[in-house]
């Protein structure tokens, strides 16, 4: 049981235990006058501290089997008056013993394995007010034959059992509204944040979207995301006892994994912006995003931001050798991720999607593996204008265009004649050798014979903006503006913080 726990309950049950044995002393004190067992309840008025139950017919009922079973022992002892006191004694230590089983006390978690908070537990009233009659159901759980002992020792302890409920009632209710008002405050606050500063996360590995990661605790548990709720409102605490932290920001270096593949997810509390790259094989995809990378990074650092590569496709390394990045295996690759950390915004991420051109070839029987179209803040086609304007073979746009675009279609679940509002940006890579600016790409591609896939491209996509960039050398500062013009699209605040 985590520290807030014990809090709670040493509140809720040392307030019930003081005030039972202010009501437990004048039992003993009668019985050491007069030799009478009488039972009392703490009350002052007038004069009097305590009222005398014994008038009343239900206490006369539990004082009668009380004595009937103390007669039963003093004809074999002769020492009424010390065994009225052992009896009076150990009913209550039996009433007290109960509430510390594992049935009163028990804050397991089951199909998530934390520590609930004792007041927001499953039946958390029924197992809090029942905890001094606890030895029942523990001897019941423990075996079914041993619940025979504490129902015989019930005219025993029945008394203070019930007197302890009833010193309950109230400071539990009272703690019970006060930890269950926290957890919403915190929860509203945490759930207002969240939906601000992050949104969502995704999986590199099945590429799912998903609204908060699994988290995998240091000893091996994988637990729900901890926000504040009946496990806690600061801090969960797993069912071997580890404590996570469940506020905005000390959760950012907890490990977390997706919660559909189990695979790693390094989301830090990061707002994701989503990008999907379109192209032909040798379009110039790849070395496309490492450029982009590379200016993004050198753009954040003259703003004081941090820009990490979280995957080694976009690492420092690969940006340096991107003029001779290696062709892209066919498959489903991993999302590259880059991390933008600033003292003036919350984090971001920027998820690059980059397949081989060979996926976007029509055959028969592909498996689907693109989930990212569901969620992309925006598409980057690529093109290669000098194999295009030499009437190169391969797959021209239109091809990679209706290849795609079927893909888009069966993954978003839409009719092929939709009209999606995703900004598309259409690039004309290799603007080094082929001497584009924006403005002509489109004129570009009509005159080259790609006039249907410009007015169908532009048909199906409402967004769309024509750009020319350039990957290789020194001079790459234009390959990172469609990404960008995305990132503006999805996220006013970091484009206007990291000027491209």
């Amino acid at each position: 049981m985590n520290g807030t726990n014990k809090a709670i309950v040493g509140i809720v049950f040392g307030i019930a235990l003081a005030y039972s044995a202010l009501c437990f002393a004048p039992t003993i004190l009668g019985i050491l006058d007069d030799g009478v067992v009488s039972l009392y309840l703490f009350a002052p008025h007038g004069e009097e501290l305590w009222i005398d139950l014994s008038s009343y017919d239900y206490s006369v009922r539990l004082t009668d089997a009380f004595n009937r079973m103390i007669d039963f022992v003093v004809g074999y002892t002769g020492e009424s008056e010390y065994v009225e006191i052992a009896f009076c004694a150990a009913g209550f230590v039996l009433a007290v013993a109960g509430m510390f089983t594992s049935w009163a006390l028990g804050v397991k978690g089951e199909t998530n394995p934390a520590q609930y908070l004792w007041t927001q537990r499953p039946r958390a009233t029924r197992r809090a007010l029942g905890a001094p009659w606890g030895l029942i159901p523990a001897a019941w759980g423990r075996h079914k034959a041993l619940v025979v002992i504490p129902v015989i020792l019930l005219p025993l302890y029945a008394y203070w059992a019930l007197l302890i409920t009833l010193s309950m009632v109230v400071p539990y209710l009272l703690v019970k509204g006060i930890v269950g008002a926290k957890v919403r405050s915190a929860a509203k606050k945490e759930g207002r944040s969240f939906a601000s500063s992050t949104g969502f996360a995704v999986c590199p590995k099945c590429k799912r979207k998903f609204e908060r990661p699994k988290v995998q605790c240091r000893c091996g548990l994988i637990l729900d995301y901890p926000v504040p709720n009946c496990y806690g409102y600061k801090r969960h605490t797993c069912n071997n006892g580890d404590s996570l932290p469940c506020v905005r920001g000390s959760r950012a270096n907890l490990a977390t994994v997706c919660p559909y593949c189990s695979a790693p997810v390094d989301s830090r509390e990061a707002k994701p912006v989503s990008v999907a790259m379109v192209g032909a094989v040798g379009a110039g995809k790849t070395t496309l995003m490492l450029a982009a990378v590379g200016e993004i990074s050198k753009a954040a650092r003259a703003k004081d931001i941090v820009a990490e590569a979280a995957t080694d496709g976009i690492s420092k390394q690969a940006v340096t050798a991107k003029d001779y990045a290696p062709r892209t295996a066919s498959g489903e690759l991993d999302s590259e991720s880059l991390f933008l950390r600033s003292r003036d915004m919350s984090d971001r991420q920027i998820v690059f999607n980059d397949i081989s051109g060979s996926e976007f070839e029509p055959r028969e029987g592909k498996a689907l593996f693109e989930e990212y179209y569901r969620y992309s803040s925006g598409i980057v086609f690529v093109f290669d204008p000098v194999s295009l304007g030499r009437g190169g073979r391969g797959a021209t746009p239109m091809d990679v265009f209706e290849s795609f675009h079927s893909m888009f279609t069966q993954i978003n679940g839409v009719g092929p004649a939709s009209v999606s509002s995703i900004p598309f940006a259409v690039v004309a890579s290799r603007a080094d050798l082929s001497r584009l600016g924006d403005d002509g790409v489109r004129k570009f591609l009509i005159d080259n014979g790609q006039e249907d896939f410009v007015r169908v491209m532009e048909s199906l996509f409402s967004d769309v903006r024509y750009f020319s960039a350039c990957s290789y050398g020194e001079d790459t500062a234009s390959a990172a503006r469609p990404f960008w013009w995305i990132v503006g699209k999805s996220d006013k605040e970091l484009a206007g913080s990291v000027k491209i």
